[in-house]
């Protein structure tokens, strides 16, 4: 299995995208929420938790950090707004939240639909255009929920942990021996 994970490791190092002058992140694993109705009154909050254990030897032990990138997107399909967690420990957990301000593409001043999702796994891609797995686990594990609650109280309305995965992902065929 180990051998496995560095082939893989190494696929992914050689892997040739399309060149860019700017260092980009490319994620891995993306999953999303369904849609959610937000209304003037209340805020969508996105929340992760990492759910990857840290790797203990006799001697030491070692933090296994992941980058996660939280986006809310609208029902036309445009992103509100995101943000990225550049390391997120073993255990902690962050949060991302909007309002119904925020959707600039609201037709309604009263309510909109919103989603979350959730970027894992991150790639970085230099201006040769060569993707470089950065040193986080590939399988970075977060829980995550969505909750709509009430600004005034802070009581929670609805939430849901329901999550789908998003297609594109980078696909790196293994040779077997």
């Amino acid at each position: 299995m180990k051998l496995m994970s560095s082939v893989y490791l190494f696929a992914l190092a050689a892997l040739p995208l399309a060149a860019q002058s700017a260092t980009t992140t490319t994620f891995l694993s993306a999953s999303s929420t369904g849609m959610m109705g937000l209304a003037a009154t209340q805020t969508a909050q996105l929340n992760v938790v990492n759910l990857s254990a840290a790797a203990t030897t006799a001697n030491t032990t070692t933090i296994a950090p992941c980058e996660v990138q939280l986006e809310f997107w609208d029902a036309t399909g445009k992103m509100i707004k995101s943000t990225t967690i550049a390391n997120l420990a073993p255990g902690a957990a962050g949060s991302f939240s909007i309002r119904l301000a925020d959707v600039a593409t609201s037709t309604s001043t009263l309510r909109t639909e919103v989603r979350g999702v959730v970027r894992t796994s991150p790639l970085t891609t230099s201006g040769s255009g060569v993707a470089i797995p950065i040193a986080y686990p590939l399988n970075c594990s977060v829980a995550t929920t969505m909750e709509i609650f009430d600004n005034g109280t802070g009581v929670t309305q609805s939430s849901t942990s329901d999550l789908r995965a998003l297609s594109g992902g980078v696909v790196v065929p293994l040779l077997r021996p």
